[in-house]
């Protein structure tokens, strides 16, 4: 789906094992800004469609920032559709309740609120247990427990889905079992035990994102650079800037356009989607036309509405008057 993901501060203190960080700092340019105002997020929401989702997730954790909740509230106060991915680091409990109250009933399927937990091996390496995040954490597990919306999740990066043991009293359950991705192979897989990883991904032929056929399913980071998505942490594909450029001058751009012709072009290397596990491939199948090779998030169609049932009355009406039809010699 069209989306810009928010990526409101960098350097994360939560250094997740299965989050390439050292990769995003490295690229990062010497001396931008590495924390999103409050201001220039109002001038790039005012750039961006309406169709394209705002996400608060990013390359790092939102509430680094102090000023998330108000970008949030902001996002959701214009209408905006809004998904949430966070691990609660830094978010007060009144801020948990207000989001909570305000917005809650904006949780969905594609718009969803993930809460990322640790987990009992130690992947989330800085996080540390205070009772502010287990107060956070409650009121959540609350509007779980209280109301059970479609698009409220938890999520641990355990390969048993077990959260670290501070939290079990307040989690109650445990998640569903995790196994992680190589980000593109940013990751070092000698860092990880045989499993904990899925195979490595290459596509040779045409590649589609699946999330979105237009590639427009974006990251920006706090200086206003827009790379590709959130698997391109060692800024391969910079589209642009919207501290400096609109929208449609990003997706009309130059680096988009080359995109586009490595996406097309069969053996091409210098794509990051051709080692992504979301990416969808094409090929010809001996013939001329492009043919998908497996479904994406966007080829899924809507289920067939039935035909509505005619009450008795009409379906009599329509029998008289087919038979006037005939006696009339037709129309």
């Amino acid at each position: 789906m069209p989306t810009l993901e928010i990526t409101t501060k960098l350097g994360c203190s939560l250094a997740c094992r299965f989050c390439p960080q050292d990769r995003l700092m490295k690229s990062y340019p010497r001396g931008d800004s590495r924390e999103l105002s409050f201001g220039d997020f109002r001038r790039v929401v005012a750039k961006v469609p309406p169709h394209v989702r705002l996400d608060f997730s990013g390359m790092a954790e939102p509430w680094l920032n102090e000023r998330a909740t108000d970008m949030v509230a902001q996002a959701f106060d214009l209408g905006r559709k809004v998904a949430i991915y966070t691990t609660l680091q830094g978010m007060q409990p009144d801020d948990a309740a207000m989001l909570i109250g305000r917005y809650a009933g904006r949780i969905g399927p594609e718009t969803p609120w993930v809460i990322h937990l640790p987990d009992d091996e130690g992947n989330m390496t800085g996080w540390k247990r205070s009772e502010t995040y287990l107060r956070t954490l409650a009121r959540f597990v609350a509007l779980r427990r209280d109301h059970a919306p479609a698009g409220l999740t938890f999520m641990t990066m355990s390969a048993r889905g077990e959260v670290a043991e501070p939290l079990r009293a307040v989690i109650g359950d445990r998640l569903d079992p995790f196994v992680g991705i190589s980000r593109v192979e940013n990751l070092d897989r000698t860092a990880f035990a045989p499993g904990q990883l899925l195979a490595a991904a290459r596509h040779d032929g045409a590649v589609l994102c699946g999330s979105t056929p237009y590639f427009d399913h974006n990251a920006m980071l706090p200086n206003g650079d827009v790379v590709l998505c959130c698997m391109d942490y060692a800024r391969r594909h910079v589209l642009g800037n919207l501290f400096h450029q609109s929208y449609e001058e990003i997706h009309a751009g130059a680096a988009m356009g080359a995109i586009r012709v490595q996406a097309m072009t069969p053996g091409d290397d210098t794509l990051i989607c051709r080692r992504c596990h979301n990416a969808v491939c094409l090929d010809q199948e001996g013939g001329t036309h492009w043919r998908l090779r497996q479904n994406a998030m966007w080829t899924a169609l809507p289920a067939p509405m039935a035909m509505p049932v005619m009450p008795p009355a009409q379906r009599s009406v329509l029998a008289d008057l087919r038979a006037w039809v005939q006696r009339a010699g037709g129309l």
